[in-house]
């Protein structure tokens, strides 16, 4: 047969064409050169075919895999062959295991290392059936055209394709993929000129099916990566391991590559199932990623894009996740869209892992649902908005959806039929737009608290809202902090928006506004004092935030009123003589906010007097004296024996006449004299002692009122 092929250049350049046939012994061409085609169809070989070195216009072994026995090639060793055209070992049962001292004795049925194929290279319907070893070891192998392994491929080992060189495209069609050691293709740093696909039959509907680990670690692909109703499933952990992969240290891995480039779309597609993770930590895909069909990882990473490059976006819509999928520290300059997608069975309680997550364009997360664990988006920079609206996440005890410290350019919506059990922390973050919440149902987990925690629903400590908050929602367990937390505007229901059990220290809005715009905002102080007063603690930051917005929307006697309901709170608080003292500020000038009720009680107290001096009884009690010590009553004076009638009123002008009123004036003012208390006085009779007492308090009670309204009214004066 050597000698036949090698004089077949000189017979018949069409080349030489052998059917039907069997060939025993080895076909030994090593390094010769035969410059026409080599076909050899539905043949049947006893050994190995050996073209080490050759150079050959064409190769092509083909059988008829639908024969009742199938043509068989023992093995192919063509390490370092240069082929003009094309390799074709189609239809072609191969079974062999050929150790060479290049592998470290780990045998192959087809050896292609170093190979130089200035075609394409087509396995349609090949059976590649190693006892122990590779199917295919083709290191460094350069292919100028396509790579095509369609209709029925099976390999039942690995196909080690290192550092390949391919110009045009690897097409994997209805083929089926289980090896022993658990790695099915190797295609670490190796680089595709065209795309690479893993797609179903259009014609018999016969679907992928790879049971092994794929390794794209710095692969580079000019074109797509295309995965389509194809079934992927991981080897058991720890199989097919190689020192270099970052498998080593995961669980199970269907799909492992770092460093991957894709300068097209990478994209999974159809009703997909990979049972698995897909690992791209590190990865470039200028086209961006398509997630679809169900990604199942349960408790483990089922998809890693960790510090990876996407340049389109990522869609992963309807998608069905079991595990966690890692976005930490990517780029992402594209939209985020996940509407719909379902999460299950994650890994230590984190569905989607975005931590520093950079997205330039919006996080769609609508109708998503996500169970057992949260949506971490911590530290994330997202130039777009958040939308969770209708979504349902699940995490007791946990967080649900997390904007930590995150800043986002747009809305955060929270709104529509959204649900969260656990806890959403909106933590130091920077919303540029507003946070949208109407809708929404909260529940924090009772008795999930960690220790010396809150049990609250929602945090956002610190937040900055820059368009406004729009609330609305219900939160059925636990409490809503907002402590240090500052907005445009308020729009809620002050009597059902707020937990008894919520923190509202320092936070800070501008003004009220209605819910989700429809209706009226609440602006009735009685109803904010209310809102206020409800809450467990009491911090009167919260108190005087909430009037000076009311003062500063010209509701001064609201603003009032809700400082000395602040201070009737803290009231409650104390005890003894602070508590007295308290009740005595607010029973007089309501703690300095209504100063005018220090003047009644002098108004009050001057009537009284008033009152009490024009009783002729009372009068009757009054005395005055002159220089001369002669004793007048408010009738006149008594009569000096050289006298024949007695002085008249106020002994004929000897002494200042008694005015109830002035009296009344100069006995409870304590700044005005008008020389009535200083010529009147009592009588020493048991009524006139009783009479001074009650003057005297009068004075004290005078002075009192008389010094709190002037300090409550410099106060308020300091105060505007």
């Amino acid at each position: 047969m050597r000698a036949a092929c090698l004089a077949a250049g000189e017979a018949d350049p069409f080349g030489f064409r052998l059917a039907g046939a069997r060939i025993t012994g080895r076909l030994d061409l090593r390094t010769c050169a035969v410059p026409i085609p080599l076909r050899f169809t539905s043949c049947t070989f006893t050994e190995p075919v050996t073209v080490q070195g050759a150079e050959l216009h064409e190769l092509v072994i083909t059988g008829d895999p639908a024969a009742s026995r199938p043509a068989g090639l023992p093995g192919l060793l063509a390490s370092g062959v240069r082929i003009v055209r094309d390799l074709v070992l189609s239809g072609m049962t191969i079974d062999g295991d050929i150790a060479t001292p290049a592998a470290g004795g780990r045998p192959a049925s087809i050896w292609l290392t170093e190979a130089d194929i200035g075609g394409s290279v087509a396995l349609t319907g090949t059976r590649i059936l190693p006892p122990t070893g590779r199917a295919l070891h083709a290191e460094r192998v350069r292919i100028a055209g396509n790579l095509r392994m369609t209709r029925g491929f099976r390999a039942t080992g690995e196909l080690r394709l290192l550092a390949m060189r391919l110009g045009g495209s690897l097409d994997v069609m209805d083929a089926r993929f289980s090896p022993a050691d658990g790695r099915a293709i190797d295609l670490a740093e190796a680089s595709i000129g065209g795309s690479v696909f893993l797609l179903d039959s259009a014609r018999t509907g016969g679907r992928c099916r790879v049971h092994g680990r794929i390794e794209l670690s710095h692969t580079t692909i000019q074109g797509a990566l295309v995965i389509r109703n194809a079934d992927l499933t991981a080897p058991p952990p720890g199989s097919g391991v190689r020192s270099y992969s970052v498998a080593a240290h995961t669980g199970r891995a269907v799909l492992v590559a770092p460093r991957l480039t894709v300068r097209g779309t990478m994209r999974i597609e159809g009703d997909t199932v990979v049972r698995g993770g897909l690992l791209l930590p590190g990865a470039q895909l200028d086209g961006g990623i398509h997630l679809a069909g169900a990604l199942w990882n349960p408790r483990d990473t089922a998809v890693d894009l960790s510090q990876a490059r996407l340049g389109g976006g990522l869609d992963g819509r309807d998608a069905s996740v079991e595990g966690t999928v890692l976005l930490d520290s990517a780029r992402i300059d594209g939209p985020v869209r996940l509407d719909r997608t379902s999460f299950a069975e994650p890994h230590d309680r984190r569905c989607l892992s975005a931590v520093n997550l950079t997205v330039s364009g919006d996080v769609q997360l609508r109708g998503v649902s996500a169970l057992g664990g949260s949506l971490a988006f911590r530290g994330a920079a997202i130039t777009g908005v958040v939308d969770a609206e209708d979504a349902f996440v699940t995490n007791p005890g946990g967080p649900t959806v997390s904007l930590h410290m995150a800043q986002v350019t747009g809305n955060v919506r929270l709104c529509g039929r959204f649900r969260s059990i656990g806890r959403v922390v909106l933590n130091r973050a920077v919303i540029g737009g507003r946070l949208r919440a109407d809708g929404a149902t909260l529940t924090w987990s009772p008795g999930t608290e960690p220790p010396g925690g809150r049990g609250t629903a929602v945090d956002a400590v610190s937040a900055v809202i820059r368009g406004g908050v729009n609330l609305g929602w219900h939160v059925t367990s636990g409490g809503v902090d907002f402590t240090g937390a500052s907005t445009a505007y308020l729009a809620d229901r002050p009597d059902q928006d707020w937990p008894a059990d919520s923190y509202l220290g320092g936070f800070a809005y501008e003004r009220f506004e209605a819910v989700a715009w429809h209706g009226e905002a609440v602006w009735d102080a009685d109803a904010r004092i209310a809102w206020l007063d409800r809450m467990t603690r009491f911090d009167p930051r919260a108190w005087e935030h909430l009037a000076a917005v009311l003062r500063t929307a010209g509701d001064v006697d609201g603003a009032d009123t809700v400082l000395v309901a602040q201070r009737r709170r803290a009231r409650r608080l104390r005890t003894g003589r602070r508590r007295l003292f308290d009740l005595l500020q607010d029973v007089t000038v309501r703690y300095g906010f209504r100063p005018q009720r220090a003047l009644y009680l002098l108004v009050a107290l001057i009537a009284a007097v008033t009152a009490g001096l024009s009783v002729p009884g009372v009068q009757a009690q009054m005395r005055a004296t002159d220089q001369n010590a002669l004793v007048f009553t408010t009738a006149g004076a008594r009569p000096l024996p050289d006298e024949h009638e007695p002085p008249g009123d106020c002994g004929d002008g000897k002494v200042r006449c008694l005015s109830p009123f002035f009296y009344a004036v100069d006995t409870v003012v304590p700044l005005i004299d008008l020389h009535q208390r200083s010529t009147w006085y009592p009588g020493s009779e048991r009524d006139g002692v009783l009479l001074e007492w009650l003057l005297n308090l009068c004075t004290i009670l005078g002075w009192i009122a008389s010094t709190v309204f002037a300090v409550s009214f410099t106060r308020l004066g300091r105060s505007s």
